[in-house]
């Protein structure tokens, strides 16, 4: 009731009064109002079909689905541990990799073979350095290898095809500089396809007696922390006497086998034993003995073998264990292989050259062509405002010129080249301007003593010589001085503008080198490697293969003889389709953080990408999106890029190492990443940056002076927009003078510190220095 008293009178809430939502149940009803709304009715036939036609799956089905999924991924692990490291299977391979330098690999797998007491074991050495130890007690079968320490490469191979890798650390000394260093090129290259096992082991001299177990204990613990920092569920075992040896073999028994991605891919096999049927003659046949891994084999495919090359099959033996009438297992001959020669793949490495291509000019326009250009330019009418000149009216873009951009590239390219008669007499060598000329070093004398006949001269003053254009290439990006000697329409003849690096069309089958001819090209990369796995997972089924996991003799044909080292793993891997033809290939590389060595476009590297190592001189360019990369002419520390080299094709994924080799020999790893694409077209486009400075300012309108030196080049390149530092734009309107002052209209206006650019482009291609890493060519540098 109202303090007057009257009834009638109602309280409305004032404009601060709290207004709370109303409750909803979201997108769908609550299980509460559908139970009501049904009142125990059961939905008919037709509703259930078109919620079938939907896609809806009822939960009971989804549950079902879950359940059946893991029980399929539980009996693929059992039948895996059936087959992989069974007693009756194809042994687990075990790397043992120690990370100090007083560690002794032999010992720790002598105390791995005799932890278990039991007398039908056995363990037997391979021709290739390996160990295959057979343990009845816990039904295992493992192959140690023990690859040499020294020997980066081997470790490589065998750390991407193994099982499990077994590190190994010193209690006292702990992990040594090589160690560390190992341990990270397994860790970017190899650990995708490895469980790893960090160890402790005591050390080989006497020392670790007098260490306390506290002390110990504490030693084990920062170390510990120290791998944790840097790796995932680190937990170090210690391998000090044999109770430790067999709590490790347990482990290794009882672990969960992971198989990545690029060992499903393709066929390898790790040769326990190897012969040449004639091993006096420089080229023969070589045959490898082992379990064959990963997928099966054919014999019309081809093999790669590191550090020796790409070969054909001549026949595969399958072979079945039986023990003869001494109670002795040897290898049966159960079937044979042999290829198609019609089906066989070829070992062509390079396409053939089309000889009605000329590769050269194919795209570099006629005295006809330039006609019909202009009678078609004088045609075209445009809508402009009263007033405009003819100069602005050329600036303004018309409807269909924005529908279609490639017309715009050509018209340009017409108007540089018009004027091409006038310049045939200038005889100049076009490569002599290609880069920026830098004075060279004084030479210096160097007095005779033992420490200076160590040092390299002319490698120092290249050094110094790169490290100095790198800092101005950093301070001034792509800047290039006008040459005054040389027409700048004749030094930068083969650049172009762009009205817009993004959105500007370039074709990128225009103008292509002769080396563009040599290689191999996919329509789309993607869906050949769709492709590839389809008929890999239909070749499962076919007969004329050999099986996975049997164990196979393999005769590979015209294999140079070379005597391996003692102790040398060989690995063999299978190759997919089109595997050993040439492209080009662009890999995403990040720069380590411990190298500070300044790489520069088109110098020669090693690559280890996937299971091929080669040499070759990559360009740069920013990773980045579009159909236009710009090169980079240095690859600084602590930088992402796009290398672009001749390379074999390789299907991703597959992992990259890049490495500096140096004149002693020595190599440095500088950069690792993955690979991209395999894309012949990844258009990479070279920026030339000309800089002038205002001379007069009135307004918006400036005279430049110090970018060109004759009029003659200002109306060559008048068509091209200019910018300024501070983000003016504008272009030239006229020449001044026969010294190269030229006036130019800007969007605002121009103050006086500020500096005028041009920007011009051109594509730029890898050199063609692609070459396979051999182990003699190896063998050969050492020695020299």
């Amino acid at each position: 009731m109202s303090p007057t008293g009257d009834k009638n009178v109602v309280h409305r809430p004032g404009a601060l009064k709290q207004q709370n939502k109303a409750f909803k149940t979201g997108r769908h009803r609550s299980q509460h109002e559908i139970k009501r709304s049904t009142q125990g009715r059961v939905a008919d036939k037709k509703h259930a079909r078109s919620l079938k036609r939907l896609g809806v799956t009822p939960k009971q089905n989804r549950v079902n689905t879950a359940v059946q999924i893991r029980k399929q991924k539980l009996q693929a692990n059992k039948e895996a541990r059936q087959t992989i490291g069974a007693i009756d299977g194809v042994p687990q391979i075990i790397t043992v990799i120690p990370l100090s330098s007083d560690v002794n690999v032999f010992s720790i797998i002598e105390l791995l073979t005799n932890s278990i007491d039991d007398t039908k074991s056995s363990d037997i050495a391979t021709e290739c350095g390996a160990r295959i130890y057979t343990c009845p007690k816990l039904r295992s079968k493992f192959c140690f290898l023990t690859p040499t320490p020294t020997n980066f490469e081997n470790i490589l191979d065998a750390a991407k095809l193994s099982d499990t890798i077994i590190y190994v650390i010193s209690a006292s000394s702990g992990i040594s500089i090589e160690g560390d260093y190992l341990l990270d090129l397994i860790n970017v290259h190899c650990l995708p396809g490895s469980i790893i096992y960090s160890v402790v082991s005591s050390s080989t001299d006497d020392s670790m007696s007098v260490t306390s177990s506290t002390s110990r204990h504490s030693l084990s613990r920062n170390l510990e922390r120290f791998l944790q920092k840097r790796f995932a569920n680190v937990k170090l075992v210690p391998l000090d006497n044999e109770q430790d040896g067999q709590r490790l073999l347990r482990k290794l028994t009882e672990q969960k086998l992971t198989k990545p991605t690029k060992k499903c891919l393709r066929p390898y096999l790790f040769a326990q034993t190897y012969s040449y049927e004639n091993p006096k003659s420089s080229i023969s046949t070589l045959k490898l003995s082992g379990y064959l891994r990963g997928i099966h084999l054919s014999p019309n495919e081809l093999v790669y073998i590191p550090g020796l090359g790409t070969f054909q099959l001549e026949k595969i033996e399958q072979h079945q264990f039986q023990r003869d009438s001494d109670g002795i297992v040897k290898p049966i001959v159960e079937k044979v292989y042999l290829p198609q020669p019609d089906v066989q793949r070829s070992l062509a490495f390079e396409a053939d050259l089309d000889p009605s291509i000329n590769y050269q000019d194919q795209t570099w326009p006629t005295q006809e062509e330039l006609e019909k250009a202009e009678i078609e330019q004088a045609q075209i009418k445009k809508r402009v405002p009263k007033g405009t000149s003819e100069y602005q009216a050329a600036w303004i873009v018309s409807d269909e010129e924005e529908q279609d951009f490639e017309d715009d590239d050509e018209e340009q390219q017409n108007m540089i080249t018009a004027n091409a008669d006038e310049l045939e007499s200038i005889q100049l060598n076009q490569e002599e301007y290609e880069e920026e000329e830098e004075e060279e070093m004084d030479e210096l004398v160097m007095n005779p003593n033992n420490y200076d006949e160590k040092l390299d001269l002319e490698e120092d003053k290249q050094t110094l010589k790169k490290i100095k254009e790198a800092k101005l290439d950093e301070q001034f990006p792509d800047e290039v001085d006008t040459p005054m000697n040389i027409p700048a329409r004749v030094r930068f003849q083969k650049y172009r503008g762009l009205k817009s690096f993004r959105t500007t069309k370039w074709d990128p089958k225009e103008n292509l080198p002769e080396e563009y001819g040599r290689i191999y090209q996919f329509p789309n990369f993607r869906a050949m490697i769709k492709q590839i796995q389809t008929e890999q997972e239909d070749n499962h089924e076919k007969q004329d293969h050999a099986q996975v996991h049997s164990y196979v003799t393999l005769y590979i044909k015209d294999v140079p003889v070379n005597r391996f080292e003692p102790g040398h793993h060989i690995f063999v891997s299978g190759l997919l389709p089109h595997e050993q033809c040439l492209s080009v290939l662009n890999i995403v590389l990040n720069r380590t953080n411990d190298s500070e060595i300044v790489l520069k476009s088109k110098e020669r590297l090693i690559f280890h990408v996937g299971f091929r190592r080669f040499a070759s001189a990559p360009i740069y360019s920013q990773h980045s999106h579009g159909d236009k990369h710009k090169f980079e002419r240095f690859f600084r520390p602590r930088q992402t890029l796009v290398a672009t080299c001749f390379g074999p094709i390789t299907y991703p994924p597959a992992s990259v190492l890049a490495f500096k080799e140096f004149p002693d020999g020595r190599q440095e790893l500088v950069a690792t990443g993955s690979l991209l694409s395999v894309n012949p077209d990844r258009l990479v486009l070279k920026r030339v940056v000309l800089s002038g400075h205002p001379f007069k300012i009135q307004k918006k309108t400036a005279v430049a002076r110090f970018m060109f030196f004759n009029p003659e080049d200002i109306n060559w390149f008048k068509p091209i927009e200019l910018r300024t530092r501070w983000g003016r734009r504008g272009h030239i309107k006229e020449s001044l003078g026969t010294h190269g002052h030229m006036k130019c209209q800007f969007d605002g206006i121009l103050k006086s510190q500020d500096t005028i650019f041009m920007n011009l482009y051109k594509r730029v291609y890898p050199k063609w220095t692609y070459e396979p890493f051999s182990i003699q060519q190896h063998k050969e540098e050492d020695m020299q």
